[in-house]
């Protein structure tokens, strides 16, 4: 093999170091490889009259042709640099690669500036490149897998590269699986790793391999017995947090609200006492403010959704903790919605000032009258109440969201949930239930145990009619008519398609 070199020297006043951009041709055969070189350092000495040098190339980057060691000492620095960072602050929350052409300063490429840690640009194929060749060649390759036993030794090096090049392409499901294997083993610790996949959803908040990771930590985490009430409020916070930043850096980040889900649905499952109705209020709190921040994104309408069903499994005591919480008054905005909307045909003092006198039974018996369920079992005015006041107020912010932030599909598409839900709450109280486009009764498991093998039947005409002849069909009918008039005349075509949609699909036709 023969080598050509051809360098350019640039010196300082003290004539000690030299630095070259080297650019090495290496013949093999037929085939010819280029090879760049950065930041090489010289011994410079004078003989009698001429210049001597004498060279020892550290060489930084490379093709696999000449991946040898000691050429990638100035990789190794960087990846040592990388984790002396990372040991040093526990409080890094952010990692990036920082946009430079290339190394003319001669000074590392690793910038750490208070809790925030970049790479720059210029050395990252490089970096990942050797990293993942490393991991793949020394830990991963099927022959050394077999007879390779991780040890406290090894470990170490397998973490600075499994750290390096995660960061920079966190997309590897085998790395991460790497990662559970030395938790396991107790190689990683589970709060350091939680810290480490913080700095990866900062620069990719999209992560999904990350969040998969995250919630397999807090599993072990949370099966602790020993583990104390404020651990767990402060490893719930750190993560509610973390999915507000990834959310709001990557608008419809899906897998950031659904992480969030599971988080919720996983703390309903801890057997200590915890205050779930106090996260229930703090999440529903939260969700409207950031709806009516961000109305085009649908993964967080889909959480604030989410959120409604889980205020409504509070109990008494706490849903007036709930609505002290709120700015607005729910049986306020939700009478106000059945007055202005009550048909004409209505006899009794129907004003907004006599309908907040009205109890929850009063108010129910007023909205849906009188009915003969198929069940011996009790029907819950105060649960039916408060699930209506919470969807009108819903659809109050919705009306609000709609004429303010104008031709937004989003918009539209919660609204069919709202009314979706009202109407399954009429079916529930008249004890009906829609099937594949047909009402038919519902049957109770609870009261009617032998007629559950039975084919349900559809309704009759009369059961029909006591639901489309209900006060609250006709407020909601009526409420809907006016304001997708509304909507029209300023030339929302979404308004037409929520019209197709109430008659097609919730069978309700406003015409």
């Amino acid at each position: 093999m023969h080598c050509w070199h051809r360098f350019l020297t640039l010196t300082n006043d003290s004539c000690e170091l030299t630095f070259i951009l080297l650019s090495i041709a290496i013949c093999d055969g037929e085939k010819i490889y280029v090879v760049l070189g950065y930041c090489c350092f010289i011994d410079f000495y004078e003989t009698n009259s001429n210049f001597a040098f004498e060279f020892n190339l550290a060489l930084c980057c490379g093709n696999q042709y000449a991946m040898d060691e000691d050429k990638f000492a100035l990789v190794e620095k960087i990846i040592k640099d990388i984790d002396n960072v990372m040991l040093k602050n526990d409080e890094l929350c952010a990692f990036d690669i920082v946009p430079v052409e290339s190394n003319f300063q001669n000074k590392s490429p690793v910038l750490h500036l208070e809790y925030c840690l970049g790479l720059e640009s210029w050395c990252v194929k490089h970096v990942y490149m050797y990293c993942y060749s490393e991991i793949m060649d020394k830990y991963l390759s099927k022959p050394k897998r077999k007879n390779f036993k991780l040890t406290s030794i090894h470990s170490e090096k397998l973490a600075r590269l499994l750290n390096v090049t995660l960061l920079l392409n966190p997309d590897l499901s085998t790395l991460w699986n790497k990662r559970r294997e030395m938790v396991l083993k107790c190689f990683l610790d589970k709060g350091s790793e939680l810290r480490f996949t913080r700095l990866v959803l900062s620069r990719k908040p999209k992560c999904n391999d990350a969040y998969a990771y995250r919630r397999w930590l807090l599993e072990l985490i949370l099966q602790d017995e020993s583990l104390q009430l404020n651990r767990i409020e402060v490893l719930v916070n750190e993560e509610l947090f973390i999915c507000e930043l990834a959310a709001d850096k990557s608008p419809n980040n899906y897998h950031s609200w659904n992480h969030r889900m599971w988080l919720v649905n996983t703390l309903k499952t801890i057997q200590r006492r915890f205050d779930m109705n106090l996260l229930y209020i703090k999440e529903y709190v939260f969700s409207e403010r950031w709806t009516s921040k961000h109305v085009s994104d649908f993964s967080c309408f889909h959480y604030r959704q989410f959120c409604i069903k889980n205020v409504l499994t509070m109990d008494n005591d706490t849903w007036k903790t709930f609505q002290n919480n709120l700015d607005t008054n729910l049986r306020k905005n939700f009478v106000r919605v059945v007055a202005d909307n009550l048909p004409k045909d209505i006899t009794a003092d129907t004003s907004e000032a006599n309908l907040l006198t009205y109890t929850d039974d009063n108010l129910m018996n007023l909205l849906l009258s009188y009915t003969t369920k198929n069940c011996n079992c009790a029907t819950n005015n105060t649960f039916v109440c408060r699930k209506l006041e919470i969807l009108y107020h819903e659809l109050v912010l919705n009306n609000e969201l709609l004429q303010f932030y104008k031709y937004h599909e989003t918009l539209w598409y919660h609204r069919r949930y709202i009314v979706h839900e009202v109407m399954s709450t009429i079916y529930d109280y008249f004890g009906l239930t829609r099937q594949n486009g047909a009402l038919v009764k519902n049957i109770c498991s609870k009261c009617n145990i032998d007629v559950l093998r039975q084919k349900q039947a559809k309704i009759v005409r009369y059961d029909s009619q006591r639901i489309y002849s209900s006060v609250l069909f006709n407020i909601l009918l009526g409420h809907e008519k006016k304001f997708i008039e509304e909507r029209r005349s300023d030339s929302d075509n979404y308004a037409d398609r929520h019209e197709k949609y109430m008659k097609f699909v919730e069978g309700l036709n406003i015409m």
